[in-house]
């Protein structure tokens, strides 16, 4: 599929960040589980810096808990619970719609797990809305590394960037000269976290 590359820019004040089920019944089983939060904890820190708005989901937080501590969701919206394996529930198309300056985003980063069933599935609801898609590979994981390659091939198929945490992070600064530039400089000093990715061609 033919991507327009004007739409793999990120804009402050037309993105949000969606954080997909990071909890805490997941931390034992999700191949690199820490090393994903890590990054994605980098990611939550540049976006409240740079004010991007964020979305939190739990799916079913009685049985699986609620999203692991080290994630720093207090200025996030929610977090909602969910059964449907989408973040993209009637509750979450309400938020979404007044998410920036009162007006829906353009773009959504998108981080969680797992990454073949609910950010594949929200990814697909998102595309379907007219949303651009930016899945952070090195944020996102499975059970498995085949489950997670594999998905990460099906999301790219179907118009979505695979990105990861940096370059997200640099998308939203655009210039060395933001003004907040040297504020997440900080938070970049040390390289994200080796999570496992080995790309295929296909991807």
């Amino acid at each position: 599929m033919a991507v327009n590359a004007a739409k793999a820019i990120l804009k402050q004040g037309k993105t949000a960040l969606f954080i997909c089920d990071m909890q805490e019944k997941f931390s034992k089983i999700i191949f690199e589980f820490d090393k994903i939060t890590k990054n994605s904890s980098k990611l939550i820190q540049a976006c409240k810096i740079l004010n991007v708005p964020m979305l939190v989901t739990e799916q079913h937080p009685k049985g699986l808990g609620h999203t692991v501590p080290s994630l720093d969701i207090s200025a996030a919206k929610g977090p909602f619970a969910k059964t449907q394996f989408s973040m993209y529930t009637p509750e979450v198309k309400q938020v979404v719609s007044t998410m920036c300056d009162s007006k829906p985003p353009e773009s959504i980063i998108l981080v969680g797990i797992e990454c073949h069933v609910c950010v594949e599935n929200t990814a697909i609801d998102l595309r379907n809305h007219g949303f651009e898609v930016h899945t952070v590979a090195d944020c996102c994981s499975s059970r498995t590394q085949e489950d997670r390659l594999l998905a990460l091939e099906r999301m790219k198929q179907i118009g979505c960037h695979i990105a990861t945490s940096e370059n997200v992070i640099f998308k939203l600064l655009g210039d060395a000269m933001h003004t907040d530039f040297k504020k997440v400089q900080k938070l970049l000093l040390e390289p994200s976290v080796y999570t496992g990715l080995v790309y295929s061609s296909k991807i």
